[in-house]
Parts: C-alpha cells; sequence; structure tokens
C-alpha cells in the first residue's frame, strides 16, 4: 500500500511539473493597442500562438566563461607544479646515481681485495681469477657510468 502511495504521489507531481513545461504563449493586441503575451488566450478576439522554448535546466547549464586573468594564473600555477614535479624527478634521480656509484666503488674493493664473498643466499664463496677479473671489470664500468 505505501509503494502503490509514493508511485501515485510520484505520477502527480511528474504531471504537475510537466504541465507549465509544455504550456504554450499566447498573443494579442487589446483594445488600447497595447500587445499583450500570456498563457491563456484572450476570451474573444483574435490571438496568435507562440512556440516558446524552455530553458534548460541548472544543471546543464555551462558555466560562465574564465576571465583571461584566470586562466592566466592557472597556466602559472601548472607551470610552478610542472617545474616542482620535474626538480623532484631530478633530485630522486641524482640520488639514484650516488648510490648507484658508491654500491659499484663499494663492490671495487670488495672484489679487489676479498677472494671470498658472500652470494644471495648467503653462503660464503670462493671466486676464482677468472670470476674475479669479470667482477672487478663490471664494477669499473658501474664507476664509469654512475660516478661523476
Amino acid at each position: 500500500m505505501k509503494t502503490y502511495r509514493i508511485f501515485l504521489t510520484s505520477l502527480v507531481l511528474s504531471l504537475i511539473f510537466l504541465v507549465p513545461a509544455n504550456a504554450a504563449t499566447y498573443k494579442w493586441i487589446d483594445e488600447n493597442g497595447n500587445v499583450v503575451y500570456s498563457q491563456q488566450p484572450p476570451e474573444e478576439g483574435p490571438y496568435e500562438t507562440i512556440k516558446t522554448k524552455t530553458s534548460p535546466s541548472t544543471s546543464r547549464s555551462t558555466p560562465p566563461p574564465a576571465s583571461s586573468f584566470t586562466t592566466e594564473v592557472q597556466k602559472d600555477q601548472e607551470e610552478r607544479d610542472l617545474d616542482r614535479k620535474v626538480e623532484q624527478e631530478a633530485t630522486k634521480s641524482a640520488q639514484l646515481r650516488a648510490d648507484n656509484c658508491n654500491a659499484a666503488k663499494h663492490n671495487l674493493e670488495t672484489y679487489t681485495v676479498y677472494r671470498r664473498i658472500k652470494n644471495d643466499q648467503g653462503e660464503v664463496i670462493r671466486l676464482d681469477d677468472n670470476e674475479r677479473a669479470k667482477r672487478i671489470q663490471e664494477a669499473k664500468d658501474a664507476i664509469k657510468e654512475f660516478c661523476d
């Protein structure tokens, strides 16, 4: 019963709001020669029916155009944000290069001084001369790449 009442109420409200949206506008000249516009035709005499366009709802209206000052301020803010991001990325990159440089120097020292190292599993292994020379060369190449 409650659902039926809600349905009936919403139907009546819909009809109430739809009727004025489709109402016609009438134009005629009164006895004094004045042009009259009304939503109801005159009781007697000639009249003209005018088609009217309903205005779009406020939710569909477009926002007013932004002033040139506002757009310039927004562009300046976007440029500052972009500059800040570029600066942060450059700082991260410089820090990463410094970390890689330090790791390469540490590796070169380790492979030059020691013959036994720990592998990824934590086991101590002994490097043969070829493997040790290969790792020393890799460390030197990394130093050339990452250190200034």
